[in-house]
């Protein structure tokens, strides 16, 4: 980070970064995002989990401003829950890439729209994939099979492939055949084993929503701070003006970025000390 400026804005990705291993805010970090605030910059958390799932561990009282969910194809306001920027495909875009992942033999969720992408479609081969089964029962309430020829009038948010591991499974091949898309790869917060494939309109990451929200807080040119743990984080981090990963991070991403203490450790305090102090 250029000495001598203000740090402007702070984004940090959610689960194995700024929460704990039982999915808590820790004191330390809790204290972290006050002061962050008490000094006016913008504390930003991007996640994966859609909007439904985020409310499940971020309640109202989070000190943050922004939310950035569905790994950047929504971000809302917080805590009002003011919807901000949302990012879908059209129906006849999310038929064409269930086509093209069924032919690939894969096995895949198909989500709603924002703010119903909670809900979703299904479609499972014979292979074993008990990450993908364990989702699948999780939010069984909220699933359906997917038997193509569908009839889609709707947009929809994403499609979800789960790769069992090793990975990282099928996603360089995915990123080269779905050109016209964003490809985000994760590691399972499940079985923490498995691959997964989020596969969003082009153009979704939570850079790019972090950028948008740079820009639209007249910020452009103030520093800005990224805190992840693991590759959906990479954009992110790439784009950041200074980048830190917490050491239960892949070895990948520690290689890469300056290592701060693993999420139980308070990472994320130890991240945005070093960014105040540069």
């Amino acid at each position: 980070m250029p000495r001598g400026m203000r740090l402007g804005l702070v984004v940090t990705d959610l689960d194995g970064t700024l929460l704990d291993s039982e999915r808590q805010l820790g004191a330390r970090d809790r204290e972290t995002l006050l002061e962050l605030g008490a000094r006016g910059i913008v504390r930003v958390v991007a996640t994966g989990r859609s909007l439904f799932s985020a409310q499940k561990v971020v309640g109202e009282d989070f000190p943050i401003d922004f939310l950035v969910f569905s790994s950047g194809a929504g971000i809302v306001r917080w805590p009002t829950r003011q919807l901000l920027e949302v990012q879908h495909m059209s129906a006849a875009s999310a038929l064409s890439l269930a086509r093209r992942l069924q032919e690939r033999g894969l096995d895949f969720m198909l989500h709603r729209a924002i703010p119903d992408n909670h809900q979703f479609f299904t479609h499972r081969t014979e292979r074993p994939n008990p990450d993908f089964d364990r989702r699948a029962r999780l939010y069984a309430a909220y699933a359906q099979p997917l038997h193509l020829p569908l009839r889609l009038e709707l947009p929809m948010c994403q499609a979800l492939v789960i790769e069992p591991p090793p990975g990282p499974g099928c996603y360089p091949e995915l990123v080269a055949e779905l050109a016209d898309f964003s490809v985000i790869r994760a590691t399972s917060p499940l079985d923490g084993a498995s691959t997964w494939i989020e596969v969003f309109p082009a153009g979704v990451s939570k850079a790019a929503a972090a950028r948008w929200l740079r820009s639209s807080l007249g910020r452009e040119h103030a520093p800005s701070l990224a805190v992840g743990n693991d590759y959906n984080d990479l954009a992110l981090l790439d784009w950041a003006d200074l980048a830190c990963v917490v050491s239960n991070a892949p070895a990948e991403l520690l290689s890469r970025y300056r290592t701060v203490a693993c999420n139980d450790e308070g990472g994320f305090s130890d991240a945005v000390r070093a960014a105040l102090e540069a």
